[in-house]
C-alpha cells in the first residue's frame, strides 16, 4: 500500500505540474504576485487533487482579484469559482485575505480544486514558515501514516467542515497517530 501511496502523489503532483506550467496557471499568477506553491504539493502528501497557492500580493485591491479570477476562468475553464474577502470575514482559521476556490469539476469524485490565497507578504510568510516546519518534522514514517490516514477520509463529509488535513498533520506529528483508527479516536478526543 505504501508505494501506491507515494505513487499516486507522485501521479497527482504531475498533474499540478501541468496545471501550472502547460496550461499557464503560474504564469498567470506572477502578473498579480509572487505565487508560493504550498500545501499537499510541497510537502509531498497529495492523495487527491487539491492544489494550494499562496499570491504574495501585498497591494492588491478586489477588482484587480475579481480580473485575476476572470483569467483563471478563461485558462482553466472551471465549472464554478468561489469568492472570499477574508480581509472582511475575519474566519476564525483562515488568513485575512482574498480567496479563490477554483473547481474543475466535482472534487469529491476527484476533479481539481485549486485554493488561490491573495496574501501580505507578512502572512505568506507565515503560511511558508509553518509549512517548512511541518516537512522539516516529517520522516518516510510520518509521510506514510498521513497519506494513508487522507486516502481514507478525503471523500468522508466531514472532511473540511469538522476535521482538516492541518487535523491530520497535527495528529500525525504531535500525538503520535499512525492509522485512521487512531485518528478517529484522535478526533473524539478534540471535538
Amino acid at each position: 500500500m505504501s508505494n501506491n501511496l507515494i505513487e499516486t502523489d507522485q501521479l497527482i503532483r504531475r498533474e499540478a505540474d501541468e496545471i501550472l506550467h502547460q496550461k499557464g496557471l503560474l504564469s498567470l499568477l506572477k502578473m498579480y504576485g509572487i505565487p508560493h506553491i504550498a500545501g499537499s504539493y510541497v510537502l509531498q502528501l497529495m492523495t487527491w487533487r487539491d492544489l494550494d497557492i499562496y499570491l504574495e500580493a501585498d497591494e492588491i485591491v478586489e477588482t484587480r482579484f475579481f480580473h485575476l479570477g476572470g483569467q483563471i476562468a478563461a485558462t482553466l475553464c472551471p465549472v464554478k469559482m468561489h469568492f472570499r474577502n477574508e480581509r472582511i470575514g475575519q474566519s476564525e482559521g483562515l488568513p485575512s485575505g482574498l480567496y479563490w476556490g477554483v473547481y474543475l469539476g466535482d472534487e469529491r469524485r476527484g476533479d481539481w480544486k485549486i485554493d488561490v490565497w491573495a496574501l501580505d507578504g507578512d502572512q505568506c510568510q507565515q503560511a511558508i514558515d509553518y509549512e517548512a516546519d511541518l516537512a522539516r518534522r516529517l520522516t518516510p514514517e510520518t509521510r506514510l501514516s498521513i497519506l494513508e490516514i487522507k486516502s481514507q477520509c478525503w471523500q468522508d463529509p466531514g472532511y473540511r467542515r469538522s476535521f482538516s488535513s492541518q487535523d491530520i498533520y497535527r495528529a500525525v506529528l504531535d500525538e503520535g497517530v499512525t492509522n485512521m483508527n487512531e485518528f478517529e479516536a484522535f478526533l473524539k478526543r478534540w471535538r
